[in-house]
């Protein structure tokens, strides 16, 4: 990956996240086996491929720590990353060493999903058990510093968790965020031109792309 466009990606983050705060979100493939319907990045080439003005997300349970009784929380939640000094030098490792199951980024405006009364959580990391123990819906505010290395190299970045409510209509954990919220896409080198073909088809002007996966 080219040095200039790590640079490009710092320049540009350092700019726009001041008074804002940015948050990134990457769709990976999971190693274990999913539901044959859907991928974590098919699902995020729907929202590619999809006209609306919107991007949907989707919030998962059991994240975090297991609580007393060993159960997971029941929080539906998106799981992020601080954009800071931590995530630029996981940013320049990815590029040294590669990793292909991240597949796409978005980089979302903290302040306005703040905003749109999203909860957003910083996340805990923790090294013994908390005391006194969390209850079980507050379980996704902390995470076992020594469980991170699955999300290699950005295992020790800060982790940071948007609760996704559910729906009054259908009572699943999907919520649109507006296109203004979606500052940023990350996305591999080989699909730079075509990721924006289709953000100028979904009329997301200001959205800035990034060859950096």
């Amino acid at each position: 990956m080219p040095w200039d466009e790590i640079s490009r990606f710092i320049k540009w983050a350092n700019k726009k996240s001041f008074h804002r705060g940015m948050l990134c979100h990457f769709y990976m493939e999971e190693k274990e086996k999913q539901k044959q319907y859907y991928t974590k990045p098919d699902y995020a080439y729907f929202n590619l491929f999809s006209s609306s003005r919107e991007w949907l997300v989707k919030g998962t349970t059991e994240h975090g720590i297991t609580s007393i009784r060993d159960k997971r929380s029941p929080i539906p939640c998106l799981n992020c990353f601080e954009v800071n000094d931590k995530f630029y030098e996981a940013l320049r490792k990815l590029s040294e060493e590669g990793n292909e199951r991240f597949e796409l980024g978005i980089i979302l405006n903290k302040r306005k999903l703040k905003n749109l009364h999203f909860k957003v959580i910083f996340v805990s990391k923790l090294t013994k058990p908390p005391d006194p123990f969390p209850p079980l819906n507050q379980c996704h505010h902390f995470d076992w510093a020594s469980k991170r290395g699955a999300l290699w190299p950005f295992n020790r970045c800060d982790v940071v968790r948007v609760e996704i409510p559910k729906s009054d209509l259908l009572g699943i954990p999907i919520a649109p965020v507006p296109y203004h919220t979606i500052m940023g896409v990350l996305v591999k080198r080989d699909q730079y031109d075509d990721v924006i073909e289709l953000l100028d088809w979904k009329r997301f002007d200001e959205t800035e792309v990034f060859p950096l996966l």
